[in-house]
C-alpha cells in the first residue's frame, strides 16, 4: 500500500483549515479572525494568507474539506447492488452530512449572518449544498441510464428525493426545537426511498 507524505506546505495548509474550522465553531466567523486563525494553527499571519486571500476563502476551504472527508462526495452508482441499496446508500451518507454538528454549525452560521455577509451564505452554498446535490444528480442519472427507474428530470428528482429524507428534522434544528443526535430514523429513510422507487419505477 502506498503512503501519501504530505510536503512541508501542505502540512501547513492542512494545520490552517483545522485551526479556522474549531475557531468558526466555537467563536462563529465574524468572531474569528486571521491572526486568532494563525496562532492556533501555529503558522505566521503571512502564512495564513499565502494560502488563503482572505477570510471568506478560507470559510470555503473549510467547508470543502468536511464535504470531501464525507462518503457522500465519493458516492458513484454501484451495478453490484440491487436499486434500493444505491438509494439508500446514497440518502444514508446524505443525511449523515447534512446533520454533522460541523455542517448544523455552519449552516446556522450563514443563516444568523446572512445581512451581515451576504456573500458567506453564497459561498456555502456553492461549495457544499450545491456540490452534493449535483453528485446526487449525477447517480441518479446512472440509474436512469440504467434502465432501473425513468426519470425525465433528474435535477428534480434529487431535490424530491433529498427534500422528503430530511422532513421537519433540519427545521427544527435551525429552530433549536432539536437535539443534536435528532435525524431522520432509519425506518423512515427507507420508507423514503421505497417510495420514490414506487414514484418512478
Amino acid at each position: 500500500m502506498e503512503i501519501t507524505t504530505l510536503s512541508r506546505s501542505e502540512q501547513k495548509r492542512q494545520q490552517i483549515i483545522t485551526a479556522a474550522t474549531t475557531l468558526f465553531m466555537d467563536k462563529g466567523f465574524p468572531n474569528t479572525s486571521m491572526d486568532q486563525i494563525a496562532k492556533l494553527a501555529q503558522v505566521s499571519k503571512q502564512t495564513v494568507y499565502s494560502h488563503f486571500k482572505d477570510k471568506n476563502n478560507l470559510f470555503v476551504e473549510t467547508v470543502t474539506a468536511h464535504c470531501s472527508s464525507s462518503n457522500l462526495r465519493k458516492e458513484r452508482f454501484e451495478p453490484a447492488q440491487s436499486l434500493e441499496e444505491n438509494l439508500l446508500r446514497v440518502v444514508t451518507n446524505f443525511i449523515t452530512l447534512v446533520f454533522s454538528p460541523e455542517a448544523l454549525k455552519v449552516y446556522d452560521t450563514c443563516v444568523a449572518h446572512k445581512d451581515e455577509y451576504p456573500e458567506l451564505a453564497l459561498l456555502f452554498y456553492d461549495a457544499a449544498p450545491k456540490v452534493v446535490m449535483q453528485q446526487v444528480e449525477v447517480c441518479l442519472c446512472s440509474i436512469s441510464q440504467a434502465g432501473l427507474l425513468d426519470i425525465d428530470n433528474p435535477k428534480f428528482a434529487t431535490l424530491q428525493l433529498l427534500g422528503m429524507a430530511i422532513g421537519d428534522w433540519k427545521l427544527r434544528h435551525a429552530l433549536g426545537h432539536a437535539k443534536i443526535n435528532d435525524v431522520p430514523p432509519a425506518a423512515y429513510i427507507e420508507d423514503c426511498v421505497r417510495r420514490f422507487i414506487k414514484m418512478y419505477r
